[in-house]
This record gives C-alpha cells, sequence and structure tokens, in this order.
C-alpha cells in the first residue's frame, strides 16, 4: 500500500525544498542527499553535511523533517547525518565557484546572494577584525588579549575564530567539548570571565583533525559562524581572521558588519611590506583602520629589566604615518604570556601595556562611531 503511494523520486523532489543555510542551495542540488529508502511508509535518509559537527544540522534535519514528513503515506522518517569526504567537499567548491563566476549580478544571483549580503549585527555593538599580512605575529594572542582587558573594564565581549584552518582561540582560553545549540541557535562557550568564544577547534571530533576546505566552503563557514551563533548582547566582538588578504578575510569584510580592523605585526621589513597590503586592502572594503599594533617587539631582560630588541627596531610609526592610521603601540615579547596561552590560563596574564592599548582601542572606537560603548558593572565572580 505504501509503496504505491509513494516514491523515491518524489521525496528527492520534495527535498529541494531544504536549503542549506550556509550556502544558500538546496540540499539535492548540492549532492548532500546520499540515499532514500522506503519500507511500509518508514522513509530512511542520508544526508551528507558540508561541515562536520555541523551547529545548524538541527535546522536541516526539521526542515527534511517537516517537508517529508507531510507527504501522503509517510509514516516516519528516520535521518542519519554523516559528513562529505574531501573529494566530495573538492568537488563541490569547485562547482560553486563556477556557478559565482557565470553570475552576472554577483551576489544577486537566486539561491548565491549569501555569500556577499551583509549580515544583522543583532545585538552586538561593535565588530572588530583582527588582521595581519603574515601568520606568526601573534594576531591570536593579540586579539585574547583586547579582550580579555574590554572585559576586565567591564564590556561584554566575544571573540569569533575566524582563522578556520588554524584556529588557536579555544586552545589559548582552556576550553574544549562541543557547544550545543538550542531554538535560538548555536550557544557559544564562555571563558572563566564570560568571553564568549565559537572557533572550529570547538567544533571538530578531536582538535588535531586537519580541516581541509576550499574557499567557498571556508566562506560559508564563516558566514555560519556569525550568524547561527547565540551571541546574545556585546559591546565588542573581536574577529580573529586568518593571515593574508585572501577568501576568508574577504568573507568577514564583505559579509560581517565590520566597524574597523586592527592591524597586527612584528619588527622586520618583510613584515612592514605585508602591513601595507593588510591595510591597503581594508581600505579598499571600505573599513576603517582603528590602528597598528607591534608585537614582539623587545624582550625585557629579568635580572636587569633592560629592553633587549631581538630584531631592530622597526619603522612602524613611519609606516603608520605615510598609511595615516593610528600607532597604537609596542608589545613585548613575554615568555610568561607564551606560557600561559600554551596552558590555557591566557585570563590570568596582566600587561599594563595591554590594558592602555586597550583603552586606546576603546576610544579609537569610539571616535569611529561617534559612540563610545557603556560598561557593565564588573563581577569579580566571573573569574572564580
Amino acid at each position: 500500500m505504501w509503496d504505491l503511494v509513494l516514491n523515491i523520486d518524489e521525496i528527492r523532489e520534495n527535498l529541494k525544498q531544504v536549503i542549506d543555510p550556509e550556502i544558500g542551495l538546496n540540499i539535492v542540488e548540492l549532492g548532500m542527499v546520499k540515499n532514500v529508502s522506503i519500507n511500509k511508509g518508514h522513509v530512511s535518509i542520508t544526508i551528507a553535511l558540508t561541515v562536520r559537527g555541523c551547529p545548524l544540522a538541527n535546522t536541516i534535519e526539521k526542515d527534511i523533517g517537516r517537508v517529508v514528513g507531510k507527504m501522503d503515506g509517510v509514516e516516519d522518517v528516520k535521518l542519519e547525518m554523516t559528513s562529505m569526504s574531501k573529494q566530495e567537499l573538492d568537488s563541490l567548491g569547485a562547482r560553486l565557484q563556477e556557478m559565482r563566476s557565470k553570475q552576472k549580478t554577483p551576489g544577486k544571483a537566486a539561491g548565491m546572494s549569501a555569500g556577499i549580503d551583509k549580515m544583522e549585527r543583532k545585538g552586538i555593538e561593535k565588530i572588530i577584525a583582527v588582521m595581519s599580512g603574515k601568520g606568526g605575529v601573534g594576531k591570536s594572542f593579540v586579539t585574547s588579549m583586547l579582550a580579555i582587558e574590554l572585559r576586565r573594564q567591564g564590556y561584554s565581549v566575544g571573540i569569533l575564530d575566524a582563522d578556520i584552518t588554524g584556529p588557536s582561540i579555544a586552545k589559548i582560553f582552556g576550553l574544549s567539548g562541543k557547544p550545543f545549540a538550542d531554538e535560538n541557535g548555536v550557544v557559544p562557550k564562555e571563558t572563566r570571565s564570560g568571553i564568549k568564544i565559537i572557533s572550529m577547534n570547538l567544533l571538530l571530533d578531536t582538535p588535531d583533525t586537519p580541516v581541509i576546505w576550499r574557499g567557498p566552503i571556508i566562506n560559508g563557514v564563516i558566514r555560519q559562524l556569525f550568524n547561527d551563533v547565540n551571541w546574545g548582547d556585546l559591546h565588542y566582538m573581536l574577529v580573529d581572521l586568518p593571515p593574508g588578504t585572501g577568501d576568508a578575510p574577504l568573507t568577514v569584510f564583505q559579509s560581517l558588519p565590520v566597524d574597523a580592523a586592527v592591524v597586527v605585526s612584528t619588527p622586520q621589513d618583510l613584515s612592514m611590506l605585508i602591513v601595507r597590503k593588510s591595510i591597503n586592502m581594508a581600505k579598499q572594503m571600505n573599513i576603517p583602520i582603528a590602528g597598528i599594533f607591534e608585537n614582539m617587539s623587545y624582550l625585557t631582560c629579568p635580572h636587569c629589566s633592560q629592553r633587549i630588541y631581538m630584531f631592530e627596531e622597526s619603522g612602524i610609526e613611519k609606516v603608520a604615518r605615510d598609511l595615516k592610521v593610528n600607532f597604537l603601540g609596542r608589545l613585548p615579547f613575554d615568555p610568561k604570556a607564551n606560557r600561559m596561552a600554551d596552558s590555557g590560563r591566557i585570563e590570568d596574564y596582566e600587561n599594563g601595556e595591554v590594558q592602555q592599548f586597550a583603552r586606546l582601542l576603546r576610544d579609537e572606537m569610539g571616535k569611529l562611531s561617534g559612540v563610545t560603548a557603556t560598561p557593565i558593572a564588573w563581577k569579580k565572580a566571573a573569574q572564580s
């Protein structure tokens, strides 16, 4: 009886109504529907997610149940969620790239606007992207310390770790375990002092699992981590960008309502060269530059307190003047900070320069927007 009413082709056709929220195309077109079987009104469907541990898996599951469950003859729907292989992701990424390249008006074609349109900021007052032209400059450390100091000053703060292939924010704060989702979205992890954090490492089965994805998939994940996470009300969100000027930073600048960018460098001529590229990229995207930090500028001798410059003193002030951006100051190389970051205790670290820089950044953000965030009451109990 049931088999006469139901057939697999009709089910697949109805599944085209289910849209993948991160990419904006239906799950059949994306190749996510791997198997459909029917047994006396009991429908079994296997779905391959584009992201292992996808925070929106529950949304996709509910949409499938709603679409298939209302079909005549369906008694129940059983779903099995798997994830795409590297080869499948590579193929999908290539197809998406080809589809985008064929659009006459990028970002406006049906089903393809999700990667470019600006998303709503919701309850987030100010969004600051922390960027660098090259890797190894301590950008995640600067992001973490700025977040910690802003939190100590009484502000509600979140960190979006947009370095999808090399996330480190969760490790620095000693966070582990997958976040859960409720009816309002994915609930970010919170640090001991109450900083809200989402990082790709928190979504992986094991933190050493490599993320081997092409640009279009990474772009969708970044949007998902911002839009589908219940951040609540924040004074500041810091977005830790991957190094360079590629797809991921471009996605953040195009898709997220970024208010300003902070650039991190080190005292080397190569870093200075690439800093210029990063700043010029932000300017081309109409993103204001709040300022430049120079990290690992010097080492303070533990015996005589003399400053030891491991590299030659840079001309970063001149670079800042030439590019007409603020120079926020220098941060020292401190082995103690490194040990605390490695052990997940970065919130126990204090640095007078960082405290001052956080205040300068806060004031600069107020100048850019004309409005300065009002801090909430700081509670020492939050650190317990």
